[in-house]
């Protein structure tokens, strides 16, 4: 995504489920979201003899999917929004670096990385529309707020006995950029100068905001929280929990209630579980509002229901889970029920783990399964001895995954190079059999480590992307010589111990004073323990861990169904599937 980096911009980018929705009050979003992909070059198109637009537009490179786009923003208020246009793509065309060079206008893009054919290319425009330099379209409107923005932003960062009363009326405008600018100078300024303000501001607008700054501000992330921090305030957080419940809920627009309950959210975490009474009083809000009908609205209730463990939310929420349309919108409640130990009854922890069976059929990322996987291990833990005991037929018989293919063990046919291979498959890359690919992604124990297409494993880079970066003879050398370019991201170590001995895998886990080293792709489930006081020394390996000739087995004519399955993208109808007439 391409995002605007305003003054003390946050876009929740963080692991794993920990990222923020777009939504979160305390998050700027993005401009444009443009989905996966690996990010390089980025340059302006001033100085490019192309059409007036791509003059004023963003361009940006996808190393992964091979493709380079165009990002042609609008002013919107105090911010910008964009709409995407992919300009040249390719398959491989691994994009890394892309200018504009003023001497001829033109674009100049290069390709390359991790040992991958390089090249660089040139961009011209050839039609009738005017390329000469245009001037900045003017927007009065958007240049009075951003000047505003600019304004409060002067003001982040320095103590000023004058930025409250500047900023405050700002809190309630309808810019998502004004909003953030004028909170943000807020929470910068001494809490005593404002905290009795925003606990007492009456204009709904002003307060959620004020009170969002106020929780912020005013509390500390336990994850962030040193010892030599002040203790947590537990009157002030009564306090931003009184004030909360004094506005009316009733009269709150749905996003005013989205971002009260993420305010809530984060004064918990920060001053810690409320009151009973408190407890009580949010309760007595949000469970006759959830289900709301409205998905961040009632993520945000569904998140409070179970850390508040409101007696209703085991017969509320596994409603909702059955009820959802989509795989990430069950994910996104089995994932908060995981936590839940109030409430269930026999017959809802069965519908409930009965989902995971499904699930397993589900399709997502790298870590998908493993995410899955963790969700029922954490829903497991919160079982009584009696529950488990109920529901062990039903536990026992969910598989953690379906599998891709099963395929028999393949006989060995040749110790194949790359100058062998790479010519005869090259040759063949025409009327391939998209089945016979597949079979032989899973029969070469492709699908052991890595993803593709939303399936496999999750060891190993997903493969997916494959053919936006690489050429048949990229993608045959790095199966035959898989040491030859190693991922960091993908990088095994040696870890050199006292006794001598030396032990070559990934660190699969780092608990305390011991680690978990994955030292065979193929069994990762296998695992050899080491001491952290029996390690000397921890080195990069330059051995990868992915096993070399893993297409020994196959023939040519496997093999090229094997680089067409992988290069497609999963893409049943891509040309290389079609067979001549």
């Amino acid at each position: 995504r391409v995002c605007h980096a305003l003054s003390g911009a946050e876009f929740g980018w963080r692991n794993g489920a920990g990222k923020w929705p777009a939504y979160y009050p305390d998050s700027l979003g993005s401009v444009v979201d443009i989905g996966p992909g690996s990010p390089t070059g980025v340059c302006s198109g001033i100085g490019a003899k192309f059409p007036a637009k791509y003059q004023q537009s963003l361009f940006i490179c996808d190393w992964s999917y091979g493709k380079l786009y165009a990002v042609h923003l609008t002013p919107q208020g105090a911010s910008y929004s964009g709409t995407l246009e992919e300009m040249v793509a390719g398959s491989p065309l691994p994009l890394t670096d892309v200018l504009v060079r003023p001497e001829d206008g033109a674009l100049y893009f290069t390709i390359g990385g991790r040992k991958t054919q390089s090249g660089l290319y040139r961009l011209t425009y050839v039609g009738d529309e005017a390329t000469s330099p245009v001037q900045p379209t003017t927007n009065a409107e958007a240049s009075t707020a951003r000047a505003l923005r600019h304004q409060l932003e002067a003001l982040h960062g320095t103590a000023d006995v004058n930025t409250v009363a500047v900023a405050w009326p700002h809190l309630a405008s309808d810019d998502r950029a004004i909003r953030w600018a004028a909170r943000v100078a807020i929470e910068h300024q001494p809490l005593e100068s404002w905290s009795d303000k925003a606990l007492s501001e009456n204009d709904p607008a002003k307060a959620i905001p004020a009170l969002l700054a106020l929780t912020r501000a005013g509390g500390i992330d336990p994850f962030h929280r040193k010892d030599s921090d002040k203790p947590v305030d537990k009157p002030l957080g009564a306090s931003i929990a009184a004030a909360l419940a004094r506005l009316n809920w009733n009269e709150l627009t749905t996003g005013q209630k989205t971002d009260v309950a993420r305010t809530y959210a984060i004064l918990f975490n920060r001053f810690g579980n409320p009151s009973e009474d408190i407890r009580k009083q949010v309760l007595t809000r949000i469970e006759l509002t959830f289900p709301s009908g409205v998905k961040p609205l009632d993520t945000e209730l569904a998140n409070l229901l179970v850390y508040l463990q409101s007696p209703v939310a085991a017969n509320k929420i596994v409603a909702a889970l059955t009820a959802a349309r989509t795989q990430e919108e069950q994910i996104e409640y089995a994932r908060i029920l995981r936590a839940l130990r109030e409430g269930w009854t026999s017959e809802l922890r069965a519908t409930y783990f009965q989902w995971f069976g499904k699930a397993a059929g589900y399709r997502g990322g790298a870590s998908f399964s493993k995410f899955v996987e963790n969700i029922r291990k954490d829903a497991e833990a919160t079982l009584t001895d009696s529950e488990r005991m109920h529901l062990k037929p039903l536990l026992d018989s969910i598989p953690l995954e379906a599998a891709p293919v099963a395929v028999p063990p393949r006989a060995f046919v040749k110790e194949w190079s790359v100058a062998e291979l790479a010519p005869l498959v090259q040759e063949k890359l025409t009327g391939r059999d998209f089945d016979k690919g597949r079979e032989l992604f899973a029969g070469t124990s492709c699908f052991a480590c890595h993803r593709f297409d939303g399936e496999g494993g999750a060891y190993g880079p997903d493969l997916t992307s494959s053919g936006g970066r690489f050429s048949a003879k990229d993608l045959l050398e790095s199966i035959i010589e898989p040491s030859k370019a190693i991922s960091d991201q993908y990088e095994a170590v040696t870890i050199l111990l006292t006794d001598g001995r030396a032990i070559s895998g990934r660190i699969a886990n780092h608990n305390g004073e011991t680690f978990q080293v994955m030292t065979n792709m193929l069994e990762p489930n296998q695992q050899t323990g080491i001491k952290r006081a029996e390690i000397e020394e921890i080195v990069p390996s330059k051995i990868s861990m992915m096993p070399a000739g893993l297409v020994n087995t196959c023939t040519p004519e496997e093999a090229a169904d094997l680089v067409a399955y992988i290069l497609s993208r999963g893409q049943r109808d891509h040309a290389m599937f079609t067979k001549p007439n």
